[in-house]
């Protein structure tokens, strides 16, 4: 929602800081989110007396662990959007490589759609959870 209302402002480099800006807030707040999903997972599977090894061979910690792998892939695609592929971005932009520019920019909407996949997955499964 940010990056195209910034984007339409016309000011690159407004939007570019306002953008960063949003993106550390964002971060700082999803990453915090992020912890908490997995510290209250893991208080989840004490409260139902299971163990890493039950993960397998129930249905329940079946749907657990697909939760705990998908939030593992989701963090591993947040850590490559903000440190490798957004740089890129805008190292192309500044060499204006608008070729490479549009490659990095779709790779990041490539993650983008996988996070809000996994994301949307893994809200299914927690709400599967719950019986």
């Amino acid at each position: 929602i940010a990056v195209p209302a910034a984007r339409a402002s016309g000011d690159r480099g407004a939007s570019r800081s306002l953008i960063t800006n949003v993106a550390k807030r964002f971060g700082v707040i999803g990453g915090i989110a992020w912890v908490l999903i997995l510290v209250t997972g893991n208080g989840l599977m004490a409260h139902r007396d299971l163990k890493f090894a039950d993960l397998t061979s129930t249905d329940y910690g079946q749907k657990i662990l697909a939760k705990l792998i998908l939030l593992l892939l989701i963090g591993v695609a947040v850590l490559v959007h903000g440190m490798w592929q957004g740089p890129r971005v805008r190292r192309a932009e500044d060499a204006g490589d608008e070729a490479a520019t549009r490659k990095w920019k779709m790779l990041g909407g490539m993650l983008d759609g996988f996070m809000l996949l996994a994301t949307l997955v893994a809200l299914w499964l927690a709400t599967s959870l719950i019986a």
